[in-house]
């Protein structure tokens, strides 16, 4: 691009499900959210071409705001002409289409190759194959293993800079020699982030056979990862430009095409930056599910391409299993209802729940979906923050940041977090953080003004309580004075919830005193300022009396209670018979 001013941006994202076009535009000085539009997506059968779904989207904005930004070739018009003519910018993330595979190289596995799949994390990259010292193979094992994977891009590490040279280039052999027996018009990039003295050596012998692309040692720490990253992002953006569905929006773009979960990654280590705290995002889509933390331990990124609410539906029960989900439903389910179900979310991925049976079964995926993403970032070797210990939360995606009752995203996510203490809650509704992060090292002041401005969603705050749970006890007692100088006081017991209705921008005083054995965050007394949002303030002092509960009456009672609480709905809980009956009825 010149140098011209960048006031008018366009960001289109493209997911397994929908297709989402926002426009960024300089208000009163200051960039703003203006207009967005939303479309199905268009990528796979029967048209395979995103670009029928942008141009969708881009129709929906052109009638809300009068302004044009296709020309009669149905290409995006740069820069911002007079008349409301075109955008200055125009950027592309993506979340949907084939993963890119990928044969990892390196020395050993708890170390190199470890360094290797943190580095890749943020990208759509299934790895096809992996060969190290330990494995077993021997070079002819690792050369059959590279070749029958045909990998789409070959990651190679291992070693320290200026330390032993016999084992990394036998190695680099291996990778030669696989290269040159794969078709020339399918030979992979390859990326090598070894030890830096070797970088002549790698050059001169794989330069003849495929793209090399060079990078710091990647076990050097952060930074090292982070210069990888760069290098592995030109890869994946080739491969996507080059894909049939991608290449007429591709061509247009003027960031190429960004991984969604590469630009949700650099926003959340935004704002951990910003608060100086952890922060964690997650976003569950149709298809792949993408968790981030970032803090001080740096930045951990998660993608699971068999986890989804949508087309993914059926992948995840398979994963997950019908017991683990069958824990956070108020029914036994009856003989193959969650697959019947999983069934019609593939073939309607954005259709919603016909009853209340339905809905508890989407919740209970969605929860059970949580858990696995959050368990699998408390694994060991995982230098990022414990996820439970957070104190801020950012969800996208539609499952968790749509227009729904905030309070009740709050539980499920508090559920499946199991946080310990308070936990700041925004929500995505725009699907703006990837593009934010997909624009920060090209407009830095707009994506802090729009970080900051209305783009993300005050959902509220949780307010956890830990402990063991004893019958018929006060868990916490809570005095909040409101801004107007009302005063409330309540008493929470154990096993239940209590949502405050406080709305954004609003503050309120809160004082938590927990009784013996009870701690919020380590602490029996607090006092802290906290601001509402949709979901207001909720206190949860639930602790463990779901799973002290052996019968589904008794469990049933308590999940309804809870889910009565965070609706607002003071009516008595009701529990259809039906839901009482026996497994498998």
């Amino acid at each position: 691009m010149s140098d011209r001013p960048i006031n008018s941006i366009l960001a289109a994202d493209f997911g397994s499900v929908n297709t989402r076009a926002l426009l960024f535009d300089i208000v009163e000085g200051e960039y703003r959210l203006v207009a967005q539009g939303r479309s199905g997506t268009t990528i796979g059968a029967p048209g395979d071409d995103a670009h029928i779904g942008l141009s969708a989207a881009l129709r929906e904005m052109a009638e809300a705001t009068g302004r044009r930004f296709l020309d009669e070739r149905g290409h995006i018009i740069r820069p911002e002409q007079a008349d409301r003519l075109g955008v200055d910018y125009y950027l592309t993330t993506a979340s949907a289409g084939l993963a890119l595979r990928a044969a990892l190289v390196g020395l050993y596995p708890g170390h190199d190759l470890a360094a290797a799949r943190r580095a890749i994390a943020p990208f759509y990259i299934e790895i096809a194959a992996a060969v190290h010292l330990e494995d077993g193979l021997g070079p002819k094992g690792r050369l059959n293993r590279i070749v029958h994977s045909r990998p789409q891009l070959i990651l190679i590490t291992g070693g320290a800079d200026g330390g032993a040279r016999t084992a990394p280039l036998e190695m680099l052999g291996v990778v030669r020699q696989a290269v040159s027996l794969l078709p020339m018009a399918g030979r992979p990039a390859v990326v090598f982030a070894g030890n830096s003295s070797l970088v002549p050596s790698a050059r001169e012998m794989l330069s003849q056979q495929a793209e090399v692309l060079i990078a710091p040692n990647i076990v050097a720490g952060e930074g090292a990862r982070e210069a990888a990253r760069n290098a592995l992002a030109s890869v994946v953006g080739d491969y996507r430009r080059r894909e049939s569905c991608f290449r007429r929006v591709a061509a247009m773009s003027d960031s190429g095409i960004v991984s969604t979960a590469r630009g949700l990654e650099t926003m959340t280590a935004f704002f951990s930056r910003a608060l100086r705290q952890a922060v964690l995002a997650v976003d569950i889509g149709g298809a792949r599910s993408t968790l981030t933390v970032a803090g001080k331990g740096g930045v951990w990124t998660g993608i699971r391409n068999d986890i989804g609410l949508g087309h993914g539906f059926a992948s995840a029960l398979e994963l997950i299993g019908e017991d683990a989900i069958g824990e956070w439903l108020p029914f036994h389910p009856r003989k193959g209802e969650l697959a019947k179900y999983a069934v019609k979310k593939g073939l309607r991925p954005e259709g919603v729940p016909l009853d209340m049976r339905e809905r508890y079964i989407e919740y209970a995926m969605l929860r059970a979906c949580l858990r696995v993403m959050f368990g699998a970032a408390r694994e060991p070797g995982n230098s990022a923050t414990e996820p439970a210990r957070v104190g801020m939360a950012l969800l996208a995606g539609a499952a968790l940041s749509g227009s729904g009752p905030g309070a009740l995203h709050m539980l499920m996510l508090s559920d499946a977090l199991q946080c310990d203490g308070v936990l700041l809650v925004k929500s995505d509704p725009y699907g703006a953080l990837a593009a934010l992060g997909a624009l920060a090292g090209v407009q830095p002041t707009a994506v802090v003004q729009l970080a900051n401005r209305n783009v993300l969603e005050d959902v509220g705050a949780i307010i956890r309580a830990t402990g063991p749970a004893t019958a018929d006890a006060i868990a916490l007692r809570v005095s909040v004075r409101l801004e107007s100088g009302e005063l409330l006081q309540r008493e929470i017991a154990d096993g239940d919830v209590w949502r405050l209705s406080l709305r954004a921008n609003s503050r309120a005083e809160v004082r938590i005193q927990a009784r013996r054995g009870v701690s919020v965050g380590g602490k029996r007394r607090l006092r802290l300022q906290l601001t509402g949002g949709r979901g207001g303030l909720l206190f949860d002092a639930r602790l463990d009396t779901l799973e002290k509960e052996s019968s589904m009456t008794a469990r049933a009672v308590k999940m309804l209670r809870w889910f009565a609480a965070v609706s607002g709905d003071d009516e008595p809980v009701v529990i259809p018979e039906s839901w009482l009956a026996g497994p498998g009825e």
